[in-house]
């Protein structure tokens, strides 16, 4: 039964000739009450999914905080205006806004911006849910984007790494997760000339003090063991085993390591959409587990992917205007 399952979750996808988002779930058609449990985001209401009907690119990072400031900046590049100054500074204009006890979002035009919390199972539930309103409000030409950080492999911090493939633990491009008990794995599919735009991006004109590099991501299931890392509650491996395992990874073209791109390029390219994975490095693995970066430079260069992809949609919506 296992491999029945992973073959029909890995051979198929659904992008539509059309390109409108259209979701392999043949049981969706006939559901008597369907929501978005963990979102909040009303797929009865008729207005509020006409307001999701002109998105085309949805971004996801971490974290509540740096979604909102991608919304933010998104509201002034993309001129959409500001409300009136309340008082405690000028308020931005979101076309649609929600926050939930896990989950935080907000609109912009035609980008939406969530966040996706920590690590595989949460990303992958709320993608389930991101998908469904995309398809009920009959969004078509969506680009999904991962925006957030990461450690590097012999890569500088500042560094902004866009993903060209996602391996995870047995060193396979495949996101594993499973279906009645048995395990399925959904392969990883980059499209690379959306890695090409996107890298294309950054511009020694608009005074970048970052640079852009294309490589494979390694996904990790979690912080500490998952990524190697020495200092957890416990270990059972030396320095020299994840030097080992630091290498094997280089020599696969792995470059960065974070917890989430393996579910976002397989679960996008399950339903037919385009995705990209961009994080910028916090610290190079090959020299120390953690960051070693002052708060302020932290905060400067987790802006970094933002600067990238924020002039990648201002060019694709110009582009189409």
């Amino acid at each position: 039964m296992a491999a029945h399952i992973a073959t029909l979750a890995g051979d198929k996808h659904t992008r539509s000739a059309d390109g409108y988002v259209k979701l392999p779930n043949p049981h969706l058609a006939g559901l008597r009450q369907d929501g978005l449990f963990h979102i909040k985001v009303p797929l009865d209401d008729h207005e509020t999914l006409k307001e999701f009907s002109n998105v085309k690119f949805v971004c996801i990072g971490g974290t509540p905080g740096r979604v909102r400031l991608l919304a933010e900046k998104l509201s002034t590049e993309l001129n959409l205006g500001k409300e009136k100054d309340t008082g405690d500074g000028p308020e931005h204009h979101f076309d649609f806004s929600f926050s939930t006890e896990r989950y935080s979002g907000y609109k912009v035009g035609p980008v939406f911006c969530v966040n996706h919390g920590m690590g595989l199972p949460s990303v992958a539930i709320l993608l389930h849910e991101v998908f469904k309103l995309l398809q009920a409000a009959g969004c078509s030409g969506v680009t999904l984007i991962r925006v957030g950080t990461c450690g590097g492999l012999g890569v500088e911090p500042g560094t902004v790494v866009v993903s060209s493939g996602s391996l995870t633990a047995g060193l396979k491009e495949v996101y594993v997760t499973s279906a009645l008990g048995q395990p399925v794995e959904l392969p990883v599919a980059v499209d690379q000339d959306l890695v090409k735009e996107i890298s294309a991006c950054a511009s020694s004109a608009e005074g970048d003090d970052f640079k852009v590099k294309v490589g494979k991501t390694y996904c990790a299931e979690d912080f500490y063991q998952g990524q190697g890392r020495l200092d957890g509650s416990f270990c059972d491996y030396s320095k020299e085993d994840q030097l080992r395992f630091f290498n094997k990874l280089q020599s696969l073209g792995v470059c960065n390591i974070e917890m989430e791109s393996a579910a976002v390029l397989a679960m996008a390219h399950k339903v037919g959409v385009k995705a990209a994975v961009v994080c910028v490095v916090l610290v190079d693995r090959l020299k120390c587990d953690l960051p070693l970066l002052t708060v302020e430079e932290m905060k400067r260069i987790e802006n970094y992917p933002l600067q990238l992809i924020i002039r990648h949609i201002k060019k694709q919506l110009s582009k189409n205007s």
